[in-house]
């Protein structure tokens, strides 16, 4: 057995495609960190001119205002709640200014608290979030923003409580590990899953060349499906090497960042944030990624013996990864269930964020139930491919 794995993945890594797609993955993860990863622009950044602007406009505002039985609501309205604003405001350029970080991690958890619980109490039509939320005709923008101070609350109470080195780059989320967490809840699980369905697409077809050597080989179909399968998954998990170089660039212009940064998470059935650690992140995405290449892998050797065809495996394992854009609906996860559908897990890092709850206007998509609905699809996959490989009229080529 030993001897065909060693010759299955001999093939698989001489395989011109696979090669391709591993110096593509390459490619494409340096011009990321040489070329995107510079121009990454967060609308919550440390911005001393913008902060000075507010303070200095509002406390102009607050030294000339007279209040008397004249004066307009809104006027009293300003008056009320532009000094605690701009007490947060001060001690974050005193802050930055001085080059104390810690202070202004604590100032700055307190001014998105109390902006959030002002803007969301009385926004609508005096009070608003940063503009950048509201671009693009976005109908959302009033939650959005709502959720990126909670976002950003719990991200800089987690620095004032943690013990990582802090800088710029880490307070706007440009260190090695940060874009990282920043790409697993964007477009880096896609690319990983067809990634996945490319190598192994002709796993099993590419052996109709040479259908009489093979046949000749002491083993059961279904052994050399397994391995095969193997082969695959193990093949998937190395694309991560040529995604690594573009990590290591951005760690050596940006730092690196530390396994102890917070990252903010919405549990279900929670109203706010709470903070775990970069590692608890990325541990769990690499689990669940883990259980959808096996998905994927599992899938795609079923329907290779029933099928027999490569474009078709192609065809599957795409409508697999990309279904979830068929039905995705914001605020669709009130009125329909769908934490049942394995589609909807394709994001990970938004499920473990607990991001695609906030969009979906539900609390059923979790780290335990997508694991559960992708685990038990690859057990019933593979069940089926036992039984139709163990069948009497069955032939693998």
């Amino acid at each position: 057995m030993s001897a065909y794995f060693k010759m299955e993945f001999f093939q698989f890594m001489s395989n011109k495609k696979n090669i391709a797609i591993y110096v593509i993955l390459l490619f494409f993860s340096c011009y990321y960190a040489l070329k995107i990863a510079p121009e990454y622009d967060p609308i919550e950044k440390v911005d001393v001119s913008e902060i000075e602007a507010r303070y200095l406009t509002r406390e102009k505002f607050l030294k000339r205002v007279v209040i008397d039985q004249w004066t307009h609501q809104y006027t009293r309205f300003a008056a009320g709640i532009y000094p605690e604003w701009n007490k947060y405001d001060k001690g974050r350029l005193d802050a930055i200014k001085q080059h104390k970080l810690n202070d202004y991690a604590e100032a700055t958890f307190k001014w998105y608290m109390y902006s959030d619980e002002m803007i969301y109490r009385y926004g609508g039509e005096t009070l608003f979030y940063n503009p950048r939320y509201y671009t693009y005709g976005n109908t959302y923008s009033w939650m959005d923003g709502h959720y990126a101070y909670l976002y950003s609350a719990s991200r800089f109470e987690g620095y004032t409580e943690g013990k990582s080195n802090l800088s710029v780059n880490v307070f706007e989320e440009r260190t090695a590990l940060q874009t990282l967490q920043r790409l697993l809840q964007a477009y880096l699980p896609l690319i990983l899953l067809v990634c996945c369905i490319l190598f192994t697409v002709d796993i099993v077809m590419k052996d109709r060349r040479n259908p009489t050597l093979l046949q000749g080989l002491p083993f059961s179909d279904w052994g050399k499906l397994l391995v095969k399968g193997v082969v695959s998954l193990l093949g998937s998990i190395l694309a991560i090497i040529p995604l690594s170089v573009g990590l290591l660039i951005i760690g050596a212009r940006n730092g690196f960042g530390d396994l102890w940064l917070p990252v903010p998470i919405i549990k279900p059935g929670e109203k706010y944030f709470s903070n775990i650690m970069m590692w608890q992140y990325l541990m769990e995405n690499m689990i669940f990624i883990m259980f959808w290449f096996l998905f994927i892998v599992s899938l795609l050797l079923l329907v290779s013996v029933i099928l027999k065809n490569e474009f078709a495996n192609l065809v599957v394992g795409c409508v697999f990864v990309v279904a979830e854009f068929m039905y995705y609906v914001r605020g669709i996860g009130a009125i329909r269930d769908v934490q049942w559908y394995p589609t909807s897990y394709v994001q990970v890092g938004q499920i473990i964020s607990g991001y695609r709850n906030f969009l979906y206007v539900t609390d059923g998509l979790t780290f335990g139930t997508g694991l559960f609905i992708i685990g038990l699809c690859t057990c019933i996959f593979l069940f089926v491919t036992f039984l139709i490989s163990r069948h009497r009229k069955f032939k693998l080529f």
